[in-house]
């Protein structure tokens, strides 16, 4: 990021951020006025709220998933009292590792995955492991086997966490299989012998959606309500400098996660809370995501074709992944091929004018060593000329770097 502030002219496919043109400033702006000219309810958002977040909104919120999962209305109430509104959902991130992991425990992560996930691990001293994913996303009998040999271990006790990105995934761009979604919970399930072992669905990207109707969640598959922690932001779907999320927890942890919050910030911003109420009760939300969906769809082929004409048939051993929403393409290169900081890709690229993430910052540290091999792109900040041209740049490092 420091590198393309410094540098104008470059062309960066490496920040994860939404296009500046979609933030939904005139919907915004309306809501605004709206509660500006009702005194008693401007006052209201402009006060203090709870700890757990505005009860009108949860109830909305929960609203949704029911229709989302296909439920009937009213069948999720139970619920609003163990739904939390966050600041983002990396506050939830957070929240969960202070409620459930120690110095020593062990989390098990998509290989690759969401790189912000391992530092809040990481500094709670948790022992991060990847499992590996293929075109349906996580693959179950990778978990199984992972679980088996930390059970041969004498560490099963340690296992806290499964953490998965089930649409649409940052990095990869991959979906969690339908098919998956329940035998992963029923998974946790089987091997929560001595004490819970939780999921912890991430689902940042959930209905940035090209076309093809998403599946129901994995927290839809927890009948129980034990199992599964769900994480949702409207910082994709909505605005990332409003900084507000949710997520339901099963009963054992709304009352940790509430007690830590409450000593952060006492309630996340009642106003933006409010705000989004308003936006989605009006429709005026669901517009703006159809509106993204389109915008970033077209986008998206622009760019995959631009990948095609500029890297098809320069190498057999370079490939990507094909997204059908959300905003990341993750690219394999030959394994010889370093793209790390240090390697001879990043400062090429550079000089030719692009940026990228380096792959390796988004594998656990075990199994080691890290790939090198990969990098991450993103379509959602570039213009589609600008997308044509970073492709044509980072093509022309690649050729230099393999010798073509």
């Amino acid at each position: 990021m420091q590198t393309a502030l410094e540098n104008p002219e470059i062309v960066s496919l490496a920040a994860g951020f939404v296009d500046q043109e979609t933030l939904p400033v005139e919907l915004v702006g309306e809501i605004v006025a709206g509660l500006a000219a009702e005194p008693f309810e401007a006052r209201r958002s402009l006060q203090y709220g709870t700890t757990i977040g505005d009860h009108a909104l949860r109830e909305r919120l929960v609203a949704r998933l029911e229709r989302e999962d296909g439920r009937p209305a009213g069948s999720c109430k139970e619920v609003i009292p163990r739904t939390v509104v966050t600041t983002g959902s990396a506050q939830l991130i957070y929240l969960v590792g202070e409620a459930l992991v120690d110095q020593g425990d062990i989390v098990l992560v998509e290989s690759p995955t969401y790189f912000v996930f391992l530092g809040p691990m990481e500094t709670r001293g948790a022992r991060v492991i990847g499992i590996p994913v293929d075109e349906g996303g996580l693959r179950l009998d990778a978990l199984e086997a992972t679980l088996a040999g930390i059970e041969a271990e004498g560490q099963l006790d340690r296992v806290k966490l499964i953490y998965t990105i089930p649409e649409h995934s940052n990095p990869s761009g991959i979906s969690l299989a339908a098919d998956r979604r329940g035998p992963l919970v029923e998974l946790a399930r089987r091997w929560s012998r001595s004490h819970r072992i939780f999921i912890l669905e991430d689902a940042a990207y959930r209905g940035l959606s090209f076309g093809a109707s998403e599946p129901p969640s994995v927290w839809s598959h927890d009948r129980e309500g034990d199992t599964v922690i769900l994480a949702r932001t409207f910082s994709k779907t909505f605005s990332p400098g409003i900084k507000l999320g949710y997520g339901i927890v099963p009963e054992s942890l709304i009352d940790p996660i509430l007690y830590t919050k409450g000593n952060h910030d006492f309630g996340s911003a009642h106003f933006n809370q409010r705000l989004v109420e308003r936006a989605l009760a009006g429709g005026g939300y669901d517009r703006h995501v159809a509106r993204l969906n389109e915008l970033y769809r077209r986008k998206s082929e622009v760019f995959l074709a631009a990948l095609d004409d500029s890297l098809g048939g320069l190498d057999p051993g370079i490939s990507w992944t094909r997204p059908q929403g959300g905003l990341f393409v993750w690219m394999t290169l030959p394994e010889g091929v370093d793209t790390g900081l240090d390697g001879p890709l990043f400062p090429r690229s550079v000089r030719e004018g692009v940026l990228y993430v380096p792959g390796e910052f988004a594998f656990a540290p075990e199994p080691a060593p890290r790939p090198k091999n990969h990098i991450r792109l993103t379509f959602g900040v570039p213009r589609e000329d600008e997308l044509v041209e970073g492709t044509r740049r980072l093509a022309a490092a690649l050729r230099f770097v393999l010798g073509k």
